[in-house]
């Protein structure tokens, strides 16, 4: 299953990146294999101790510890949490909250900000992500970025999508008058906006698309 999850994400990222990107694709997915193993042998270890001692239960924990941090190596520093709370666009027509923001280093080092925006009924919250280039993080939503995957129902559909010219991915549900519109920039920053109550998908779009995709990118 593991190796399955790895062919997967490395061409995902060569779809999304291009070919100058190949071998930086590769070498994430190699590093995501070697911690998927160490953590598919450490599961089944548990599995056999399960009977055993709180000490076989122990190592066995630290085995697959040991697998999350093989598979987020590579990744750099994420920037302060300030300038992505500094990223945090004013969209006309809407009323912003105070931004907020937070940083952790463990078990992923990462920085996030978070603001919500408001109109009549309908509202946008809208979140940014450094994810300090950890292949753990981006994986999940790199396997949605690949060009023409789309899903569609009687509520709505789910799309790869090209957001500020960025890879991203979008969804609605009609029904709920729900939308998710997620862009990656520069194969590190997640933004993501998530609609309630909005009248179509391009309002959630519109709050997306206001952040200076461009200056995030550069943020070092």
């Amino acid at each position: 299953m593991y190796k399955l999850l790895v062919v997967l994400v490395a061409s995902t990222f060569v779809v999304a990146c291009g070919n100058s990107q190949q071998q930086q694709a590769e070498e994430a997915a190699k590093k995501m294999e070697q911690g998927a193993q160490q953590m598919q042998k450490a599961a089944e270890q548990m599995a056999k101790d399960a009977q055993g001692s709180s000490a076989d239960m122990a190592a066995g924990l630290q085995k697959m510890a040991q697998g999350f941090q093989q598979m987020a190596q590579g990744a750099a520093k994420p920037v302060d949490f300030e300038l992505l709370k500094g990223a945090m666009p004013e969209v006309g027509g809407w009323t912003r909250t105070n931004p907020r923001g937070e940083q952790v280093n463990m078990p992923v080092a990462i920085s996030r900000a978070e603001a919500r925006y408001t109109k009549d009924n309908s509202r946008v919250e809208l979140e940014i992500v450094d994810t300090a280039l950890s292949q753990l993080l981006l994986a999940p939503v790199s396997m949605f970025l690949g060009s023409g995957y789309s899903e569609r129902s009687d509520d709505g559909f789910k799309r790869s999508a090209k957001i500020a010219g960025q890879p991203g991915f979008e969804e609605w549900n009609s029904e709920d008058k729900r939308g998710e519109v997620t862009a990656v920039v520069g194969n590190r920053f997640i933004v993501k906006g998530t609609g309630h109550q909005v009248e179509n998908l391009e309002t959630v779009r519109g709050v997306v698309e206001a952040v200076d995709l461009g200056k995030l990118a550069a943020l070092k």
